[in-house]
C-alpha cells in the first residue's frame, strides 16, 4: 500500500504550516503511524526559507525539536498526489477551489481558522502552536478511528 501525503498549507510556509507540520509528525510517530507522510507548502512561499524564529521558540516551548525545515511553493504536483491538503484558512481554500482533497483545518476539526502569527508577539506565536496542538490531536484521533475500523 502506498503512503497517504497530508499536506498543510499557508500562506509564506515558515509559520504555521511547518509547526503544524513539525506536530503532526511526531504525534503520528508516537502513535505509532507509518504510512502517513505529512509535509507543509504555502501558496506564496519562496522555496528554501527557514522556518521563522518565533515559530520555532513556539514549538520548543511546546517540547517539539524544530528540523531542519525549507519552505516551499504549493505545487499542482504535491496538489495531485496529496490524500488530503489542509489549508490554515477558508481564504487559503478558495485558491484551491476545484481540488476535492482540500479542507480547511476548522472543516476537519470542527475547531477555527488558524490566524496568520506574522509579525507578532513571540506570545502571539505560541498561541498558534497550541491551536495547531489541539487541531493535530483531533485529526490524529481522526486517523486513528479510521485505522481501527
Amino acid at each position: 500500500m502506498s503512503k497517504k501525503i497530508l499536506v498543510f498549507v499557508c500562506t509564506g510556509n515558515t509559520c504555521r504550516s511547518p509547526m503544524a507540520e513539525i506536530i503532526m509528525k511526531n504525534k503520528l510517530k508516537y502513535a505509532g503511524v507509518k504510512d502517513i507522510r505529512v509535509t507543509s507548502a504555502g501558496l506564496s512561499a519562496t522555496d528554501g526559507e527557514k522556518m521563522s524564529k518565533n515559530s520555532a521558540k513556539a514549538l520548543r516551548e511546546l517540547g517539539y525539536k524544530p528540523t531542519s525545515f525549507k519552505s516551499k511553493m504549493l505545487t499542482s504536483e504535491l496538489l495531485d498526489k496529496a490524500s488530503m491538503v489542509l489549508c490554515m484558512t477558508s481564504t487559503h481554500k478558495s485558491y484551491l477551489q476545484g481540488f476535492s482533497n482540500v479542507y480547511t483545518i476548522a472543516e476537519v476539526t470542527g475547531l477555527n481558522d488558524i490566524l496568520d502569527p506574522y509579525g507578532g508577539s513571540l506570545s502571539t506565536y505560541i498561541k498558534t502552536s497550541h491551536q495547531l496542538e489541539d487541531a493535530c490531536n483531533i485529526i490524529l484521533e481522526k486517523i486513528l478511528e479510521v485505522k481501527g475500523e
